[in-house]
């Protein structure tokens, strides 16, 4: 417990030194949020909409490039090594990327909220905590995605190519940035197949429509597994050196930790 104490403490100090990890999870976000908040502040559904896209933005923006894209780095910049040397595994470094990860990104949620509320007058939702909560899961479900993507990548360019195939679909294909309502013919489908159409959904039913964890409990489970494969899947694929290569074969491992999406996307199609 000591070893997940240090990696935790030491990683919310240099994260915190980083401009860019302010940005991304601070600055870019909301500067998005404050600017469609004054253009589509009508209605409290419009509203609503705004904050579900900044937060998706973050939950993302914190998964693919907090995690994933500094997980790359550190084993390039030869940081891990460091590490390779003491008596310690990978999972306290993995388990702090994701603990770290929440605590600095949780309070911009809680903010988020709160600037909806007092300033666009959006009604707080009535399971308040019960959505941080969810959130909370996204954000270390899309976080172990992203160090998995770290995991399957043998340097920075590829990394980043991999992170921006998942980033920008997800993006837009969730109903975060473009309504679902706009989506038609295959695109209808597509949409049930993107992993943060799940925690769009979720965000709507518990914002808009006051439902809590129990009426969303196939997203949350989702999200779940996917964390908790995500995590078995990063520590089975963890390299130390970035002369360590990968197979090409080991990638298939981001198919698996897709496989919850997957199950859900085919269970919906089949319904429609």
């Amino acid at each position: 417990m000591k070893q997940y104490l240090a990696i935790i403490a030491m990683d919310i100090r240099l994260a915190l030194r980083l401009r860019a990890v302010i940005f991304f999870n601070y600055l870019f976000p909301l500067i998005f949020f404050f600017t469609f908040a004054t253009i589509l502040h009508r209605t409290p559904d419009q509203m609503a909409f705004v904050v579900k896209m900044s937060v998706t933005l973050g939950v993302l923006g914190s998964g693919f490039f907090g995690a994933g894209i500094r997980a790359i780095q550190e084993r390039e910049l030869g940081i891990l090594r460091r590490y390779k040397v003491t008596p310690i595994t990978p999972a306290p470094l993995l388990v702090g990327s994701m603990v770290t990860g929440w605590i600095i990104f949780l309070p911009y949620i809680v903010l988020l909220l709160l600037l909806a509320h007092f300033l666009y007058h959006m009604p707080l939702p009535p399971y308040f905590f019960q959505l941080l909560i969810f959130i909370s899961l996204g954000l270390i479900a899309f976080r172990s995605l992203g160090l998995v993507i770290a995991s399957v990548a043998n340097t920075m360019q590829e990394g980043t190519i991999l992170v921006q195939l998942f980033y920008f679909p997800m993006l837009l294909m969730s109903g975060a940035t473009v309504p679902e309502e706009s989506f038609v013919g295959v695109m209808k489908p597509i949409h049930n197949f993107i992993p943060a159409t799940y925690l769009v959904k979720g965000m709507q039913s518990m914002i808009m429509d006051h439902k809590g964890l129990a009426a969303n409990l196939p997203a949350v489970l989702a999200l779940v597994v996917t964390t908790i494969v995500g995590g078995l899947v990063s520590m089975k694929l963890f390299r130390w050196e970035k002369e360590e290569k990968i197979r090409g074969r080991a990638k298939l491992w981001v198919l698996v930790v897709l496989l919850p999406f997957i199950v859900m996307g085919v269970w919906q199609w089949w319904h429609q």
